[in-house]
């Protein structure tokens, strides 16, 4: 009785070929560009949601609560799903018809789920370092005759974002892996183009193992900027305290 070979040749070469090569690259910017875009604008939105949270007027803290335990119980996969599929059945006749006809429209979707994902986690994340700054600092500020805004933008906000560095760091590396879900739209992002090489080659494993390498290069060298601008920081509100003492 003889046996399945099921030996597997490797082919290095697939991945250089085009128009793999082509799909790849493409596919690399694309992930690069959805993960810059969303790490800034998820960081925008999820501080604004949590500078409304901490907020004494229910107007801006109730609806600040609800979007952030909507959107945290729900798989962030679920908004991509929403915004490439149903969001634009909402909008007036007109401009479902331009956005159903833009051809990168799935990278618009991709870029507007994965924001609304991961601004509830940053949201929360920023609000506890706002929380957790001492009373007597905020007090500080108000002597010196700062009013609100001011106090936030000198005083809170920066206080509050060299004590989340470490988790803020954490999430938007989570983030960067996330946009990988943007597969399921069709976004040409890096594993959308591995699926496309493997659906045609029948060879996954080597795309596969270079798009690994990449995502585990890029996720490290960001945790070594976060912990470098982590020591740095730290040095400085070090240098800063001293001073006052």
């Amino acid at each position: 009785m003889k046996f399945l070979n099921l030996r597997y040749e490797f082919d290095w070469g697939i991945p250089f070929r085009e128009p793999f090569l082509g799909w790849l690259i493409t596919g690399v910017k694309l992930t690069l560009l959805i993960a810059a875009v969303t790490a800034v604008t998820s960081l925008l939105l999820g501080t604004l949601l949590a500078i409304m949270r901490v907020s004494r007027f229910k107007l801006l803290n109730i609806p600040a609560k609800i979007y952030v335990e909507t959107v945290r119980n729900i798989p962030g996969l679920f908004w991509l799903l929403f915004f490439y599929f149903v969001f634009p059945q909402l909008l007036p006749f007109g401009l479902t018809d331009i956005l159903n006809q833009y051809s990168h429209y799935s990278i618009v979707a991709g870029i507007l789920g994965l924001t609304v994902d991961n601004s509830a986690y940053v949201s929360d994340i920023v609000r506890t370092g706002i929380i957790g700054i001492p009373r007597g600092h905020i007090e500080a500020a108000v002597s010196t005759g700062l009013n609100r805004l001011q106090q936030i933008r000198y005083v809170i906000l920066p206080e509050a974002f060299r004590t989340i560095l470490p988790p803020l760091g954490t999430r938007m590396i989570h983030n960067f892996k996330n946009s990988s879900l943007c597969m399921a739209i069709a976004t040409p992002e890096l594993t959308w183009a591995t699926q496309q090489v493997e659906s045609i080659t029948f060879r996954g494993l080597e795309v596969t193992f270079l798009a690994t390498i990449f995502y585990i290069g890029l996720s490290m060298i960001m945790a070594m900027i976060i912990i470098r601008l982590e020591r740095r920081w730290k040095i400085d509100m070090t240098s800063i305290t001293s001073m006052r003492e």
